[in-house]
């Protein structure tokens, strides 16, 4: 009589929450890489930075799923920077996109149908009526939209992972391997997504720096997010897929 083994549960090591806020002053050139990312987060302001920013941010997960020493890129590649960023901007375009156009979906039939209704109707009372149900329909769709851009919020650090490791934009919307990575991360990447909020919200303070220091803080809260999701990746490569 044949026997059957179970397999072993695995789960991959903790990741160092204390050491995603320590691990930029381990690069003697930190302040100058620092500053030129700023520079570009500023100049995301015309779009064209976001590129950089992107770019770097793809680079620098990499190195440190690969173990680096030193995972802070030089800038001295801006061309090759640049090429990397497109998937990412790429990925946040597209899912700020398809949100627009799911809300529109929803809210634009409900509003044009009670409020074309409201229109040609000619008691008072009824015309109130259909114009309050329109408004409170197109009310409701922004309540979806939020709803919407905070599930967005949770999955597409998940999404930016695959799109920066399979170097390809369309993998960022194999949403079964996204939601996949998450699940098989659960741990580090609900710790992952609590770094970039305490790094956020510490990078407000840049603005006591009369705005000079604002921009390099914000980029270094994108830097902790990066090292965040780099790392759990490290830890648990075969859950990228």
């Amino acid at each position: 009589m044949g026997s059957s083994e179970v397999p072993a549960r695995t789960t991959s090591p903790t990741l160092d929450f204390g050491r995603c806020f320590t691990f930029l002053t381990e690069d003697p050139d930190w302040v100058k890489k620092l500053l030129i990312g700023g520079a570009f987060t500023f100049a995301s302001i015309l779009l064209v930075g976001a590129f950089f920013v992107a770019g770097y941010l793809s680079r620098f997960m990499k190195a440190v799923a690969a173990g680096s020493a030193r995972p802070l890129p030089e800038w001295d590649d801006l061309g090759g920077i640049f090429q990397d960023g497109l998937r990412v901007v790429g990925l946040y375009v597209l899912y700020g996109v398809g949100l627009v156009v799911a809300v529109a979906l929803l809210a634009c039939p409900f509003g044009l149908m009670f409020g074309g209704l409201a229109a040609f109707t000619r008691e008072g009372a009824a015309q109130d009526a259909l114009g309050a149900i329109g408004g409170l329909g197109i009310l409701l769709a922004y309540g979806v939209m939020l709803v919407l851009g905070l599930l967005l919020q949770l999955v597409t650090p998940a999404a930016l992972v695959r799109v920066v490791f399979k170097e390809s934009l369309s993998a960022g919307f194999e949403f079964r391997a996204v939601f996949e990575f998450i699940r098989r991360n659960i741990g580090n990447y609900l710790l992952a997504l609590v770094v970039f909020l305490l790094s956020n919200f510490l990078a407000q303070f840049g603005v006591i720096l009369c705005c000079v220091g604002v921009f390099p803080a914000i980029f270094w809260a994108y830097l902790t997010l990066g090292y965040a999701l780099g790392e759990t990746v490290r830890l648990n490569p075969a859950s990228v897929g």
